[in-house]
């Protein structure tokens, strides 16, 4: 970030160039200390006594290659004869200078010692590597440390911030900042702050939250020299939570697509099979009858094994081809105002010959006697697939009960058999597109689509509801399918 020296009014601090003349000093150095003389040596500035070792100390910090502490007190003297007591931090400026940040000292002599000693060139390259904004404070509440972490969080250059009250964080009005630096003189009393919630204030104007982690620091002699606090910034973690959150919800999605990619190959592999079974079986009885050496009765009983699985076939091709049409939102309802009950008695005629080729009975008990709005084929073709689940699932010579009646200002249907039953955990599985029940599957013959149609031709087609009942395995099972009889041509 580019600063510009002449922007820090607050910060007492002088531009010094390498040869040791004042270039330029700030508002704030001249209100603390006294002005200085632009262009003359800095170490006519320098208390005699001091000199020596200012020398020494200034070659070392010029050289790059500083072999005592970075902080040292020095005392200031001016022509008039006043004595300021400083400690200067000094680092090399970007363009051919050094910077001195003062601090003036008055009764805290062996606390700013202590600085003196503790920031040397290796603590300030482990406090500069911390990945937190970390910042140290004096006993005075002033900033004399700040890390880079903690520049780039709030938007300022570390420099703009250094020798600033630690309220200044936190806002702009005085008042606040006051408030805020008396807050960090509790911490020095009670010792240590953990995981306090605060609010950091950026050089933009926009509000941080951070979790301030802080430890008072004592020098030689238990005496309390300053405050190094952490503080954290609390958006980094929300946005790795909601990454976290994301990224289990990503692969919660890649662990479903895997599955109904797996789904869609046994379907893939089961359409092939059912599709070849019945052509199978149409082409071999085909071949018989082409032969001609038949009589009357294997005619006919070949010509019945042909149609049914002809029938068996277009069912299959049916399912799929409506599922394609579901899918892709281009499968059409023909609502006619029309009775209820003579669909039902059509759909139990159309399915009678596979029950009595089990010998199974099919009682219809009429209970709806209305007219409502409903399409006839659709309908129609959702209680021949409940019909034959049931007889294709119910063993033989037992029956099968169907029956309408008026529930909650609709038709109800309910057909009820005495077959495998379902697992209680599995009653909604059965109603998903490419899912088949294991123990289901062995008495099993076709796609297993006729459910999921049924489905979404009641709910979606004509604002209704479809479930099943059982009891669970070997215990029967009944599919229930309600219409509303308040929607007039497919709308409620």
């Amino acid at each position: 970030m580019e600063l510009q020296l002449s922007d820090l009014k607050v910060q007492p601090f002088l531009l010094i160039n390498p040869k040791g003349l004042v270039k330029f000093q700030s508002p704030g150095f001249s209100q603390i200390f006294f002005p200085l003389q632009s262009g003359e040596p800095i170490d006519k500035y320098i208390h005699p006594e001091d000199l020596k070792e200012f020398h020494s100390w200034f070659r070392n910090f010029s050289a790059r290659e500083p072999d005592g502490p970075m902080i040292k007190n020095f005392r200031f003297a001016n022509e008039t004869g006043r004595i300021v007591s400083a400690m200067i931090r000094p680092e090399k400026a970007a363009k051919d200078g050094i910077i001195f940040w003062c601090w003036e000292n008055q009764d805290q002599k062996a606390g700013e010692d202590y600085w003196e000693e503790a920031l040397t060139p290796a603590m300030e390259a482990v406090f500069s590597s911390i990945l937190d904004g970390a910042f140290l404070v004096n006993i005075e509440g002033k900033l004399i440390a700040i890390n880079q972490a903690l520049g780039q969080m709030l938007g300022y250059h570390q420099l703009e911030l250094m020798g600033l009250p630690v309220g200044r964080l936190f806002s702009e009005d005085p008042a606040d900042i006051e408030s805020s630096t008396r807050r960090f003189g509790l911490i020095m009393k009670y010792g240590k702050i953990q995981e306090v919630g605060l609010a950091f204030r950026t050089k933009a104007g926009e509000t941080i939250e951070v979790s301030l982690n802080g430890a008072v620091i004592r020098g030689d002699g238990n005496q309390l020299v300053g405050i190094l606090a952490i503080a954290r910034d609390l958006r980094e973690s929300k946005i790795m939570k909601q990454l976290q959150a994301k990224t289990e919800d990503l692969e919660k999605a890649m662990s479903a697509l895997k599955q109904t990619d797996k789904i869609k190959d046994d379907f893939l592999s089961l359409v092939g099979h059912e599709l070849r079974t019945p052509l199978s079986n149409i082409l071999g009885y085909a071949e018989f009858l082409a032969e001609g050496n038949l009589d009357e009765k294997e005619k006919g009983e070949f010509n019945q094994i042909i149609y049914q699985e002809a029938r068996r076939l277009a069912r299959l091709v049916n399912e799929i081809l409506d599922m394609s049409r579901l899918e892709s939102g281009r499968l059409v309802y023909h609502y006619v105002y029309q009775p209820l009950d003579p669909v039902l008695e059509e759909a139990v005629s159309s399915v009678r010959a596979d029950a009595e080729q089990k010998k199974m009975q099919i009682q219809f008990q009429k209970g709806f006697g209305k007219e409502i709005w409903f399409d006839r084929d659709r309908i129609m073709q959702v209680v021949v697939n409940l019909l034959i689940n049931a007889i294709k699932y119910s063993a033989p010579e037992l029956s099968i009960r169907i029956e309408s009646k008026e529930v909650d200002q609709g038709a109800l249907i309910l057909v009820k058999d005495q077959g495998v039953g379902v697992a209680p955990e599995n009653t909604e599985k059965l109603f998903e597109k490419f899912h088949r029940v294991e123990n289901l599957e062995h008495h099993s013959e076709g796609a297993g689509l006729g459910l999921p149609i049924a489905k979404r031709i009641i709910e979606e087609g004509h604002n209704g509801r479809i479930w099943l009942e059982s009891e669970g395995l070997g215990k029967g099972s009944t599919f229930f399918a309600w219409i509303s009889a308040g929607m007039k041509n497919g709308v409620r």
